[in-house]
């Protein structure tokens, strides 16, 4: 969601013949989106159980009816999936006659997804990569093996609007602190392992007596556990647990302590702050070897134990390595720019319903 704001963002400001509308779902919708226009609907892929129950069909045909009323309120010319396309949305858009393209992140199950018979990939009219082909050699030669032509644009995220003395003015923090911001992430961000990785955290911070450190823990809106705040925490805490201004507050920090997400470390290493990466089990991608990429030219480091002892080792080390040099990621406008003008370009062609795709999926 992050990723895809970004990109409507920039489109609302580079792009005028376009007029960019997300479709999403989640506690996270609203709360990432901010002035991008937003259309809530309930999820698919969440309908399918309700605490451990299967859900209702009436249900499951109410939302698949709410998702194509609004493909067909909207009669958008061209639909843009991120990494995953849902079988509703894509069949709402046909029918619509909308074009379609997908923002596709690298992920390690290609070959598995491009072997699948129904593969969505093979119908989108536009397939753009948000990163660098240098980087991702493995997942380039995939899709040029497959015939799928991709555009590479480098990576998409969110930037700080607000500088970094506003931001701390506005959350309480002196310009004299050094500031420790520890964040889980969006997506999975949301359960035992999330309380976890703030559990380890603050527990590394707490052992540390470095004067001055103040401390941010965003929950991410995703967030519905709780967390346990060491007995006698020597640091001033504040809490957050919305995401909007995520990237001020990023941009802010001395120091970030996050996972391996895409999304956190393009906006961690963004400003000026060093970044500790605590990798995560994921399915669609490597996050370890994503931490080590950023490690060769980011002020980023793999946090290797997230024993409470180690890490605060790791912690003070990275406290005293001092600013980061000048030189910070920034979005590759040129190359978004391309992926604007590919949408312009398609939201001048009249998409035709592929022959059986009504007959394609099976809602049940």
């Amino acid at each position: 969601m992050a990723r895809q704001t970004a990109l409507a963002r920039h489109l609302r400001l580079r792009q005028p013949g376009l007029d960019p509308v997300i479709l999403g779902s989640g506690p996270a919708v609203d709360d990432v989106c901010g002035e991008v226009p937003l259309i809530e609907l309930p999820s698919m892929g969440r309908a399918g159980r309700y605490h451990g129950e299967p859900a209702h069909p009436d249900m499951l045909a109410a939302i698949t009816a709410m998702t194509h009323a609004a493909l067909a309120g909207l009669r958008p010319r061209v639909v843009v999936h991120d990494t995953l396309v849902w079988p509703t949305v894509e069949r709402a858009a046909s029918l619509v006659g909308a074009r379609q393209a997908i923002c596709l992140r690298p992920r390690r199950d290609l070959a598995e997804l491009l072997a699948r018979p129904d593969s969505p990939l093979r119908r989108m009219d536009f397939v753009f990569v948000p990163a660098d082909p240098t980087r991702n050699p493995q997942f380039s030669q995939q899709l040029e093996a497959a015939g799928i032509p991709a555009v590479w644009t480098g990576p998409v995220f969110r930037t700080a609007v607000a500088g970094a003395a506003e931001t701390r003015e506005k959350l309480g923090v002196s310009p004299e602190a050094r500031l420790v911001v520890v964040m889980s992430g969006g997506g999975r961000g949301n359960g035992a392992e999330a309380r976890e990785h703030f559990t380890c955290s603050l527990d590394a911070l707490s052992r540390l007596a470095e004067p001055g450190l103040a401390v941010l823990l965003v929950l991410g809106p995703m967030f519905r556990s709780r967390v346990e705040i060491p007995t006698g925490f020597p640091h001033p805490l504040t809490v957050l647990r919305g995401s909007r201004e995520l990237p001020d507050v990023l941009n802010a920090a001395d120091l970030v302590i996050c996972r391996g997400g895409y999304g956190s470390l393009h906006e961690a290493t963004a400003g000026g702050a060093r970044v500790l990466a605590v990798p995560a089990e994921r399915n669609f991608d490597d996050q370890r070897a994503r931490i080590e990429q950023f490690a060769t030219d980011t002020a980023c480091e793999l946090v290797e134990s997230t024993i409470p002892e180690d890490l605060a080792v790791q912690i003070r080390r990275a406290l005293k390595a001092g600013p980061v040099p000048s030189g910070a990621t920034t979005l590759r406008h040129e190359a978004l720019d391309q992926v604007g003008e590919r949408l312009v370009h398609l939201s001048r062609q009249d998409g035709d319903v592929s022959q059986g795709l009504a007959e394609q999926f099976t809602y049940r």
